[in-house]
């Protein structure tokens, strides 16, 4: 496993996030710090948004770290999370195949940057509740799920655990 401690030794600049869903199932995740960017256009085959709003919730209940699988028609990006204290180092690995059974190490990294976690999750929080406020029958229609109102709440739950 790699050494991720030389990532938290200090926070240089704060990562940030944008999240933009578009008619018939795509949405596009742009992240980026200081003069790293990247964007991932990620599809309908998995409910992506549920899923980060579930996992990143994890962060604050004990979880060490966590892997949100985004599928892009073809291939497949990971993005892992990793907490240490107060502190998260953020990397996006690229695959070629959709569903990806490869091990995190077989991807390329194409995107790595670190963040306070109460900033994280309020970087998240915030791009979700954007989404939220579509209303249900707007969202359904755009992105073809159900909007995540549990994972949603567990989001929530987890941003007034760790106020900034």
């Amino acid at each position: 496993m790699r050494e991720y401690n030389k990532y938290f030794a200090g926070i240089v600049e704060a990562m940030n996030i944008l999240m933009n869903i578009e008619y018939r199932g795509w949405i596009d995740i742009r992240l980026w710090e200081n003069q790293h960017e990247f964007t991932i256009e990620g599809s309908f085959l998995s409910d992506v948004i549920h899923d980060i709003a579930n996992r990143i919730s994890t962060l604050t209940e004990g979880a060490n770290e966590v892997i949100i699988r985004v599928q892009a028609e073809p291939g497949e990006y990971r993005i892992l999370i990793i907490k240490n204290g107060d502190n998260c180092l953020v990397e996006v690995y690229e695959f070629d195949d959709n569903f990806s059974s490869d091990d995190l190490t077989k991807g390329n990294i194409v995107f790595h940057a670190s963040d306070e976690m109460s900033l994280l999750l309020k970087r998240f929080y915030n791009e979700i509740t954007k989404l939220k406020e579509l209303g249900e029958k707007e969202y359904h229609r755009i992105w073809g799920y159900e909007f995540p109102s549990e994972a949603y709440q567990r989001l929530k739950k987890a941003v007034s655990k760790h106020p900034k």
